[in-house]
């Protein structure tokens, strides 16, 4: 059997928390950042193979990188507080 996994995506460092615009795309696993909270979405295999290993590593540096800026963080709060829903104009009107 084979499975398509699309390659490893690593054009720029995506850098934990930095703004809320960055993504990377490991395997089929989009990591999309945000200054208070990062999403991971999608699906990617962990074969027991050499692209496997690659995109396993990719998505441990990654987290390890989430840990230690969460971890520096000395005022670290218990939770964040519910996001305010915003006011957009309708676009249609």
């Amino acid at each position: 059997m084979t499975t398509h996994r699309p390659p490893l995506q690593d054009n720029t460092a995506l850098v934990p928390f930095a703004n809320n615009s960055d993504s990377r795309t490991i395997g089929g696993m989009t990591v999309e950042n945000g200054t208070d909270s990062i999403a991971f979405y999608g699906q990617t295999d962990l074969s027991r193979d050499k692209a496997g290993l690659e995109r396993a590593q990719a998505l441990l540096t990654f987290m390890q990188q989430v840990v230690d800026t969460l971890a520096a963080q000395k005022d670290l709060p218990d939770t964040l507080p519910p996001r305010k829903p915003a006011k957009v104009a309708n676009p249609f009107a």
